[in-house]
């Protein structure tokens, strides 16, 4: 048991570190980009909407591609489920 704390520690300092970085680029980001968002909202948000639904239609296709899912709508439903639930228990658990 004893053999997993430092390797799950270890993975958890990684995080931290990626997540201090990441708050670091989103603070200079913040300072050089809140005057441009400011001066063209409506643009920026027509570029945000077309980028999500992008990637949207770009998961929709990759998903269709691989069969499983493709007709399959309870699959696909239980399969985001999952993933959603995943996410939750590691958010819970790296938030302690």
């Amino acid at each position: 048991m004893k053999t997993n704390e430092p390797q799950q520690d270890s993975q958890l300092d990684i995080l931290r570190h990626i997540e201090r970085l990441t708050d670091e680029i989103n603070r200079i980001a913040d300072r050089v980009g809140r005057p441009v968002f400011k001066k063209y909202p409506i643009t920026f948000a027509i570029l945000v909407l077309f980028g999500v639904i992008a990637v949207s239609e770009g998961a929709k296709e990759i998903l269709k591609s691989l069969g499983i899912f493709n007709g399959n709508p309870w699959v696909t439903l239980l399969f985001g489920l999952g993933i959603l639930i995943l996410t939750g228990r590691l958010y819970k658990k790296l938030n302690k």
